[in-house]
């Protein structure tokens, strides 16, 4: 008898009782402000966040929609608020090395400080400096030192004059330098009458001459250290006027940054920069063309340098910020110098650096999704290196890999302190722990979010508040108590457990959405289970296109499934069948033929490459089975094939070996099936029955195949004791089941099984190890013995009339090859 294995209606779905959750509505209750069920993930993101070391950086493994970033997110700015504020960062112009421009770290608030006070510094410098030498007393010194220095020209000058004339020469001075000409009777020397003097003559000149050029660039020397004595004289008097408006200016700066010798030095450099270059502070001429009416731009004094590029301002922060890069290109993350384009040129500095995601993080926390980090070029190497260093440099890209090896900037690497938190599938962070040695020296925290919780009082009590959260912060329409009821129940619907609660919130938000919205298009106050109900079967119909198009094929069948009567050798297998986000299962033909040979249980599947290693190990599974239970005491004979029917794709999984196996004996045993009962579940080589997946989407898509043809009372679906925890079935399944129209049977061993399937007791051994006669098993032990000798009467005759017997050959292979015919010629 089987009746023991049918599940009652109340077996079929746990229903959560809307009575039982202490509210009316959830307009009564206060949103939730705690989590629900991710206690481990929690503990570790508190851990990751609190701990100081170096390496502890984290990765929160789990599947989308489980509350990762929302939870992160409340996590971190509870953390951020307690820590201190990060300092300013700021690019200035390195004086020495123009292309390394230096790095500045300042407290919070003095960066934008720093740059005011320079930026209104250059602007007093541009007003003052120019009035200071436009000033009476700056140009009568600057007169009376021009003229100091001319008269010591002027006196050495003359002492030349007067020197030639004692020697007989008269000096000229001209744009080449001086001149001099030989003189007689105070008249120039001609070169007739110089030509006419006698030899001796000639050379005493001559040699006068030379004596006097030689004095000549002796006073030329002298006038030269007369110019440059003026010139640096009159730099000095432009230093010290320019000083008198500069040194108060600078004082009142550097009082302000004492204590941060970076930035004391940094003015002490610019001080003595303004200092060399206070030209470029006067007004500037315009530069003029040998054209008429062409013009020349003005050229402007370039006085960037002095500025300051604040690229991490947190003057405006209270605490350690929290950057979520949403796009964490490399350029993002690391930064990176832009260009202006100019006169055909890309031209860049310092003012035009700008910071990274990691640079804006820094002393505070950075959220990074690790796909997005992989997916990106550089980018996942720029992290590992920022982190192993504790440094960013900005830097082009293009440049670090040799691809433009074109000159341009390279920036003082920025100190970094940051706390890296990256989100994403559990398979990354095992991938990357495995093969990257770096990875798990960087990431030494992970937070695992589950993807249910247990059905308990306290998950229970926190779901409302849960639901009213959302309904306040979106303004939905209240829900009743049942409608939440209803969102429990279809909470362990989407984890498939009757003990258990889906902690895919994404997933529970969008359908507390859709109910909502059903609900007002009803016209109603408040949601209710109806609503919730509406909101699952609209949702199902937009994505049910190619569930009802299979059904289609089926009922007229196209798709050769049979839902009553019986058969032996043949069975309705279930598959569930995922398209996206969407699960629909079906009823699948599968049917055996058992014949004479060796060649033991053939997967058509296999031989044909249609079949994943999962589902060829559950049919090798059956081999051992059939000789554990039947070959104890002599070989085990017989060739089987199995297949899927109508099967045009890859069948993986072994959730059919047990319905592959109760065919088999079915085939063996030539007793019929009863074809209104479908079968799923994995077997071991025990026969016991084993746990699969889908099971709901399984028995809904065999009942909605019957209940189009009518249900006779006699359909069904068996399944594995195991998933009796897992049923969460829809109330037209549990209804029909409360009518006695459809059953749900639960096994644990195919002997239970196949008298389901059959009708006729599997059997048991007697104290001689002999079956019962006419249970299953006896009639699979006889006709697997009555194969054997039928194998050997053939092989003996085989043998006797043909020595050389054809092998069986595996589908794929070459065939065998025929006998050779004999040597020699022929007769």
């Amino acid at each position: 008898m089987t009746d023991n294995l049918k599940l009652g209606q109340e077996q079929l779905r746990n229903t959560c009782d809307a009575g039982a959750l202490g509210f009316e509505t959830t307009a009564e209750l206060e949103s939730l402000t705690q989590v629900i069920g991710q206690d481990r993930a929690v503990r570790a993101i508190e851990f990751g966040v609190d701990i100081s070391s170096s390496g502890f950086n984290l990765f929160l493994a789990g599947a989308p929609g489980t509350g990762r970033k929302t939870i992160l997110r409340r996590l971190l700015a509870a953390a951020s608020s307690g820590r201190p504020t990060p300092p300013d960062v700021a690019y200035v112009h390195n004086f020495a090395d123009p292309d390394t421009p230096r790095v500045l770290v300042m407290p919070a608030g003095k960066g934008a400080r720093l740059r005011d006070d320079l930026k209104e510094l250059v602007a007093d410098l541009q007003e003052l400096i120019p009035k200071a030498f436009d000033g009476k007393a700056y140009e009568e010194q600057q007169r009376t030192t021009g003229e100091k220095f001319q008269e010591k020209k002027q006196e050495l000058i003359d002492s030349l004059e007067a020197e030639a004339a004692e020697r007989g020469f008269e000096v000229k001075s001209t744009p080449m330098g001086f001149r001099t000409i030989p003189m007689r009777d105070d008249k120039p020397l001609t070169q007739e009458e110089y030509q006419d003097m006698p030899e001796e003559e000639r050379e005493d000149l001559d040699s006068r001459m030379e004596d006097l050029q030689a004095h000549i660039r002796e006073v030329m020397s002298e006038v030269k250290g007369v110019d440059q004595a003026l010139r640096e004289e009159l730099r000095d008097l432009n230093r010290q006027v320019a000083m008198n408006v500069l040194g108060t200016l600078m004082l009142d700066i550097a009082r302000g940054y004492r204590d941060l010798d970076d930035v004391s030095e940094h003015l002490r450099q610019l001080e003595q920069d303004v200092l060399e270059n206070i030209e470029q502070f006067k007004p500037q001429e315009e530069p003029s063309l040998p054209i008429p009416g062409l013009k020349m731009p003005k050229q402007e004094a370039d006085l960037n340098r002095y500025t300051v590029n604040l690229v991490v301002d947190n003057g405006a922060s209270d605490g350690a910020p929290v950057v979520i890069e949403s796009n964490p290109t490399y350029a993002n993350l690391v930064g990176h110098i832009e260009r202006r384009a100019q006169f055909g040129a890309l031209l860049t500095d310092f003012t035009m650096i700008r910071a990274g995601s990691l640079g804006k993080a820094n002393g505070g926390y950075l959220v990074l999704d690790i796909e997005d980090v992989l997916r990106n070029p550089f980018t996942y190497e720029a992290l590992k290196r920022a982190l192993v260093n504790k440094e960013v440099r900005v830097e082009d890209n293009a440049e670090r890999y040799g691809l433009f090896p074109a000159a341009t900037l390279r920036p003082e690497a920025m100190p970094l302190d940051v706390k890296v938190c990256l989100i994403g599938n559990p398979r990354y962070y095992h991938l990357l722990f495995a093969y990257d040695e770096v990875f798990r020296e960087i990431f030494k925290v992970k937070a695992d979010f589950d993807y249910q919780v247990d059905r308990d009082a306290e998950a229970l009590s926190r779901f409302g508040p849960f639901v009213a959260r959302l309904v306040e912060k979106e303004d939905l329409l209240p829900f009743h108590a049942s409608g939440v009821a209803a969102l429990l129940d279809e909470s362990s619907r989407f984890v498939e457990d009757q003990q258990k609660l889906s902690l895919r919130f994404g997933e529970l938000n969008d359908l507390i959405r859709e109910a909502a919205y059903w609900a007002k298009e009803d016209e109603a106050e408040i949601v209710e289970a109806r609503h919730v109900e509406q909101a699952v079967v609209e949702a199902e119909f937009r994505a049910s296109l190619t569930k009802e198009r299979v059904q289609e094929l089926i009922q007229r069948d196209v798709l050769m499934v049979d839902t009553e009567g019986g058969k032996a050798g043949q069975i309705n297998g279930l598959a569930v069948h995922m398209l996206g986000d969407y699960l629909f299962g079906r009823p699948t033909r599968i049917t055996c033929a058992a014949f004479l040979g060796r060649e033991g249980v053939i997967n058509i599947e296999r031989r044909v490459r249609m079949s994943h290693s999962t589902h060829d190990k559950g049919v090798l599974i059956l081999q051992g089975f059939l000789g554990e239970r039947f070959a104890q005491n002599q070989p085990l004979t017989l060739s089987a094939s199995i297949t899927f029917e109508q099967s045009y794709s890859e069948i993986a999984g072994d959730s059919a070996s047990s319905t592959e196996l109760y065919v088999l004996l079915s085939a063996l045993a030539q007793v019929p099936i009863k074809q209104g009962i479908a079968v799923t579940g994995s077997v071991n080589q025990r026969g016991e029955v084993q746990a699969i997946g889908g099971v709901n989407h399984k028995i809904e898509g065999y009942f909605e195949i019957c209940a189009q043809r009518g249900l006779t009372g006699e359909q069904g679906v068996m399944i594995p004791r195991a998933n009796m925890q897992n049923l969460m079935l829809r109330s037209a399944v549990v209804d029909a089941v409360a009518a006695g129209q459809f059953h749900i049977w639960a096994v644990d061993h195919v002997d239970e099984g196949i008298e389901v399937l059959t009708g006729v007791p599997a059997g048991e051994r007697d104290d001689d190890g002999k079956w019962s006669e006419g249970t299953i098993n006896y009639l699979v032990r006889e006709r697997l013995a009555a194969l054997g000798k039928q194998l050997m009467t053939w092989s003996k005759g085989t043998q006797e009339s043909s020595p050389e017997m054809v092998q069986p050959h595996e589908v794929g292979d070459e065939p065998p090859s025929p006998p050779k015919p004999p040597e020699g010629p022929p007769e």
